[in-house]
């Protein structure tokens, strides 16, 4: 019984005109997304590999590791491969940061990139599962029971004691299996342009965490599909139900994940990158005018010495140990204001993440993005990773200070001079690892987690509506 009810099901939505529509809808919007973006990949490895080339060009060019102390050494954002599926915030312009021996490592934007490419939506596969097939999956639905209830068919068809249960239940697998076959189809077209693009460069990771996406694009669509039912189950009308499921498109899509920030700014607000900027340069300045006050106590208190050669030595030595104190002070209370600044940005970001997961859609665009490296998570583990980089050419530039300390007999401590052994052939140079694939899924779990959860509790809110449902 159960079987030839699904089948009935099945037909019904194959012969009829959305179901091709959809089907043709979704495979044009997959290989045209990936054909777009994997040029855009391409693009971003070639730029990314001349700058690298250039950086370090300019890197040798400064003439003075105090040179480059002070100006430090730029980095591109590296493009990830599964930006061909969820472009995430891969979309930002901000693609080059500066990394000096102190400060807070920030990315900049291209003031040559095209605006216009920030007002519209990228058609990647998350736009395509998270925005038309979730629609999709309302207008599989609304009618699924109202319309039948409206028709009389329902009415007859329990009259032959077909168990609800089992119509259900019929209902929802025939239903949600067609509303998967052109969501398959795409997801296979998108595969095999991946792997027939020469310059493909997925990994066994990749592939892996572009299965685990279709299986939570799966499980997502079935939180939809469900959803439908259950609204189609409550309404005696199918009018009734198509217009209240846009209204929780709506909500989920735009209204939740939109006035969560806001809302989380007001529940845990922080201080703007002026005022944190602003802060480290009035720190600075109290430490300079402490530096510059010992100076002067110390020439007060040793003028007459310090007209000897032996005292000039000395006084040198002074100033040396006093800078080192000065840049070490200097380090701690930036990192200091920093690790401040980014523990009430990331409790922020928590915040909103906690409120906009009351949308199914946000649940699994945080999950697709992270397990896709184009996330939150691939932001916060990229900043980790240039903060290491930081320290590492911390290290570097003040060992080949004191090898030049050493070698010319010091002299002025803060004076910029050019370096005739300068080389910098052996200069640290940045090279993002991206996070295992084990420990992104880890920590989207809670998510995914969500998303399972939501798919039982709307089905089964649909089932107990039906069991209970009047279909006179």
């Amino acid at each position: 019984m159960l079987w030839n009810l699904i089948k009935k099901e099945l037909r019904g939505h194959i012969l009829e005109f959305r179901f091709g529509i959809s089907a043709v809808l979704c495979v044009v919007l997959a290989l045209v997304s990936v054909s777009v973006l994997r040029g855009d990949l391409a693009y971003k490895r070639e730029n990314a590999q001349a700058n690298r080339i250039a950086y370090k060009e300019q890197a040798e060019e400064y003439g003075s590791y105090r040179e480059l102390e002070r100006r430090g050494m730029r980095v591109d954002r590296p493009p990830e491969e599964l930006q061909m599926l969820f472009y995430g915030l891969e979309k930002t312009p901000d693609r080059t940061a500066e990394i000096s021996t102190g400060g807070m490592p920030q990315f900049k934007g291209n003031p040559n990139a095209n605006p216009a490419v920030l007002l519209f939506p990228v058609a990647d596969m998350l736009f395509i599962v998270g925005a038309v097939i979730s629609l999709l999956a309302f207008f599989y639905s609304y009618d699924a029971i109202s319309g039948e209830r409206e028709r009389g068919t329902l009415k007859l068809l329990l009259s032959y004691s077909v168990p609800r249960d089992q119509v259900i239940l019929a209902k929802w697998i025939g239903g949600y299996v067609s509303l998967m076959l052109p969501f398959l189809i795409a997801l296979l077209g998108a595969a095999v342009l991946i792997l027939l693009w020469e310059g493909s460069a997925f990994t066994g990771s990749d592939w892996g965490a572009f299965g685990l996406s279709a299986l939570i694009a799966m499980i997502f669509i079935a939180v939809m599909f469900s959803i439908g039912l259950f609204v189609s189950s409550r309404c005696a009308r199918s009018s009734t139900a198509i217009t209240t499921l846009l209204l929780i498109w709506v909500l989920f899509a735009l209204v939740i994940p939109n006035a969560s920030p806001y809302i989380a700014d007001q529940i845990a607000p922080i201080p703007s990158i002026s005022r944190v900027e602003g802060e480290v340069k009035e720190t600075i300045r109290g430490l300079n005018a402490a530096f510059h006050q010992a100076r002067s106590a110390y020439r007060r208190a040793h003028g007459e010495a310090m007209r000897s050669e032996e005292g000039r030595s000395t006084y040198w030595a002074f100033i040396q140990e006093e800078r080192e104190k000065l840049r070490q002070e200097v380090m701690k209370e930036e990192e200091r204001i920093v690790r401040d600044f980014e523990r009430k940005l990331d409790r922020q970001i928590e915040v909103a993440r906690n409120l906009s997961r009351l949308s199914p859609i946000a649940a699994y665009t945080y999950t697709s993005t992270d397990i896709g490296g184009t996330g939150v998570e691939k932001e916060h583990h990229l900043k980790k990773s240039m903060k290491q980089y930081q320290s590492a050419l911390r290290e570097y530039v003040r060992a080949k200070i004191e090898e030049e300390t050493a070698r010319t007999g010091g002299g002025h401590p803060w004076r910029v001079r050019r370096d005739e052994d300068y080389d910098v052939s052996d200069l640290p140079i940045f090279n993002y690892v991206p996070e295992q694939l084990s420990k992104r899924v880890s920590m989207r779990m809670t998510d995914f987690l969500l998303l399972v959860a939501f798919a039982v509790l709307f089905f089964m809110a649909a089932f107990v509506s039906f069991l209970r449902a009047d279909v006179t």
